[in-house]
């Protein structure tokens, strides 16, 4: 087992694994420690940075970058998390807006083959109903209905069930939809609620050997061929984190693009703007931190280019859609 380590012997772990103190101090790095992040997840970052194998130490590594990785990290995860709540909120009106107008389902059936393919749910709604949360009146309310209808059943839903629920209705009733890209969203949005970093490992991506890329996603970041190369596509489309945001981005921009809610998608993506490329925005608030380090610098700059190509096609009247659905 290994040893349990106090903040003192923190800070003399990373030391003696070639971390410097030279922008921020000790003392400071202390306190940041104490009060701010934990040293697991803080040192989760360094995967960033090469070792070298000479002396097994990190190459020009500031107990500054990593706490400024995590800073950004942290912002990163709050807009993640704020489009997802946005977009699961224009998902489930849309759906139910489909439904209503679907004269071949009455807004039972639907629940009915959910719960047939997902027995569990209902277990966990009888649960909700016995416990203390903001839908337990709801749930309780219906408890003892044979049928639920899908306008009360989409409120007792996370977002992992709903993209099921969506998922199969989309199948029964074979009309445009999403579902292609919402596991993609899933993965990243709980990522983000659970504090996950995402920024921590762009060297070795997380999930790599999992991972399954979209090939529909691929193909529409393809268009941007003017302002990301097909390297840079080939190779950040291949990491988890990456590819999930991308599959955000597009699908928040298609589904917000109606007038009704085109001001949500606007102030969203300027403030994406803002926070990665302009230069008094939280991304390069210290990027001489990060200048001899290709590997982050590279995976800024492709981000960077999808959210100046997605602003810059949000301007183009002749744009229709990013995704084919």
């Amino acid at each position: 087992m290994k040893k349990k380590l106090t903040i003192d012997e923190q800070i003399a772990d990373l030391k003696k694994k070639g971390v410097i103190f030279n922008i921020m101090d000790e003392d400071e790095a202390k306190k940041f420690l104490r009060y701010n992040n934990y040293y697991f997840k803080l040192k989760s970052y360094a995967s960033n940075y090469p070792i070298n194998p000479k002396n097994n130490k990190y190459v020009n590594l500031e107990f500054a970058y990593l706490v400024e990785l995590s800073k950004i990290d942290m912002y990163f995860r709050k807009i993640i998390l704020g489009m997802c709540l946005d977009l699961e909120h224009v998902l489930k009106t849309r759906m139910l807006y489909d439904i209503t107008c679907n004269v071949k389902e009455d807004g039972y059936t639907i629940v009915k083959k959910y719960f047939f393919a997902y027995p569990s749910t209902k277990i966990e709604i009888t649960q909700k109903a016995n416990s203390y949360n903001f839908t337990s009146n709801l749930a309780e309310k219906h408890i003892d209905d044979e049928e639920y209808s899908v306008w009360n059943l989409v409120e007792l839903l996370s977002f992992g069930k709903f993209v099921e629920l969506y998922t199969l209705y989309y199948q029964e009733y074979k009309t445009p939809n999403y579902s292609d890209y919402l596991q993609s969203i899933k993965f990243l949005r709980n990522a983000a609620a659970h504090s996950n970093c995402l920024l921590s490992s762009i060297m070795k991506p997380k999930g790599a050997k999992k991972f399954r890329k979209t090939n529909q996603l691929t193909n529409a970041l393809a268009k941007a061929q003017k302002e990301i190369s097909e390297h840079a596509r080939t190779k950040y489309m291949s990491y988890p984190a990456f590819h999930d945001f991308v599959a955000l981005l597009f699908v928040y921009n298609d589904i917000l693009k109606e007038e009704a809610n085109r001001n949500m998608r606007d102030r969203t993506m300027d403030e994406l703007f803002h926070f990665f490329c302009e230069e008094d925005g939280r991304v390069l608030a210290h990027r001489d931190y990060f200048t001899k380090n290709q590997l982050i610098t590279e995976a800024y700059k492709f981000i960077s280019n999808v959210i100046q190509y997605i602003r810059k096609q949000n301007n183009n009247p002749k744009h229709t859609r990013y995704l084919k659905i």
